[in-house]
């Protein structure tokens, strides 16, 4: 009996043994806990879109529609969603901005970043049942765009 038990079948009987207890995933001795934590998440935000829109002529009090061409730019980090564009003819002097009127255009779109949306929209002017030749002829007059 002496034979089978050799120092070196103990000492690989033992390490048979450990190697099963290991792969069988028994512990010995373990503690279990609850836990509980928190982190944070930084969510981009939306940036300004430049409006612009080229020259309108042929403009007179009940004038015919004028299409204005209009580009609107996104240099921002992220993709901008459009839904409306509105514009409004700004007072110059006495050339005031309710002889104007500027259709809302439905865009509904994203511009991507870094791109440029072009569109457009109509213009008229409107006429006020007075005189607008002295106070609107041959003024240059400022379209303020705005987007939601």
């Amino acid at each position: 009996m002496r034979k089978h038990l050799s120092k070196k079948r103990v000492v690989l009987a033992a390490i048979v043994v450990a190697a099963l207890a290991i792969a069988s995933g028994v512990a010995y001795a373990y503690f279990t806990a609850t836990g509980a934590g928190s982190g944070s998440a930084t969510v981009g935000s939306s940036a300004g879109l430049t409006i612009t829109s080229d020259a309108v002529t042929g403009l007179y009090p009940a004038g015919a529609d004028v299409t204005v061409p209009v580009h609107i730019a996104n240099g921002t980090n992220g993709n901008e969603y459009v839904n409306q564009l509105s514009g409004a003819v700004a007072t110059n002097g006495s050339c005031v901005t309710a002889w104007f009127q500027v259709d809302t255009k439905s865009v509904a779109a994203t511009v991507n970043k870094g791109a440029t949306l072009d569109t457009s929209t109509k213009v008229r002017m409107l006429d006020s049942g007075t005189d607008q030749t002295a106070a609107c002829a041959g003024k240059t007059m400022t379209i303020n765009w705005t987007s939601n």
